[in-house]
This record gives structure tokens, C-alpha cells and sequence, in this order.
């Protein structure tokens, strides 16, 4: 492939990135009591699955690169939206990097299972997106209109920019 050439898998991620900014920019603008909304069905209150996303994330990068993209004693509990945004980008970023670039069949050993990479990218794809329709779920029982984070979508998104 030419290096002007865009694969899938750097799609695939712009796309992720491009969710989850979208999402968290979105509700960085809830008050604290839409933000303290309990649903049932979903993994959490908003912030920390938020949260739980991009953390995750940068799990995933760990896995792949074998490097830690924040410090350990990071507070995220209490993290502001801005903040949240920020590191967003970063494991984002990262995941486009990593997955691009990433020999599929390496396994990572010390685990209970193996993981073969193509997993670990799989998984960053699937996570994100289960956990993104939880938070849209809770935006709808808020009554909160949501940004629509199809595929379709963020071509619209690219074809306007």
C-alpha cells in the first residue's frame, strides 16, 4: 500500500476517534443531575463510562505497544470533561497508530488466554461502540437529542468539513 493511501483499519479508527469526541462533547455540557442519572440495562452513569471508554483504551494501546499512555495516580473520578477530551484524543490517536501498524498474529502471553493483536483491536472497536449506545441510551431517557455516531454519519461529518 502507498503511503498516501488511507487503509480500512485507519477508517475504522478516525471513526472511533471521531464518536467518541463527538459524545463527550456533547455531554460535557449535562448538568450534574443529567449527569447523576442512573438507567437500568447500561453500564453506568454517564461520565464513568465515559470514562470507562477511553481508559479502556488505552488498555488496549498497552497491550499493543506495551507502553502506558497516562500516569497511574491520574484521577479519574474527577476528571473534567475537558480533560476527558483530551485523553480521548490521545488513545484515539494512538489505537489509529498502533492498530495500523500492528502484526496481527502476535500473541501476548501472561494472560489466562493468549490474545492474539487482531482481538485486541477488535475488542477496542466493539468496546467502544457497545459502550457509546449505553450513553445514548441514557441521552434518550434524558429526553437529550444525541449525535447520531453511525458509519453513515461520520461520512456525512467528513463530506462536511
Amino acid at each position: 500500500m502507498q503511503s498516501d493511501q488511507v487503509s480500512l483499519i485507519d477508517k475504522m479508527f478516525e471513526y472511533n476517534l471521531w464518536a467518541n469526541k463527538e459524545l463527550i462533547t456533547l455531554c460535557g455540557t449535562l448538568s450534574d443531575e443529567q449527569l447523576a442519572v442512573d438507567v437500568e440495562g447500561v453500564y453506568g452513569r454517564i461520565q464513568p463510562t465515559l470514562v470507562h471508554i477511553v481508559r479502556a483504551e488505552g488498555g488496549y494501546l498497552k497491550r499493543l505497544t506495551g507502553k502506558d499512555l497516562w500516569p497511574s495516580e491520574t484521577d479519574w473520578q474527577n476528571l473534567p470533561f475537558e480533560a476527558l477530551l483530551e485523553r480521548a484524543q490521545q488513545s484515539g490517536s494512538g489505537l489509529l497508530t498502533a492498530a495500523a501498524a500492528v502484526d496481527p498474529e502476535v500473541r501476548h502471553e501472561g494472560e489466562i488466554m493468549p490474545f492474539y493483536n487482531w482481538t485486541v483491536v477488535l475488542q477496542a472497536l466493539y468496546h467502544g461502540i457497545e459502550h457509546r449506545t449505553q450513553v445514548k441510551r441514557i441521552l434518550t431517557h434524558l429526553g437529550i437529542d444525541h449525535p447520531e455516531l453511525a458509519g453513515w454519519d461520520y461520512l456525512v461529518s467528513l463530506q462536511q468539513s
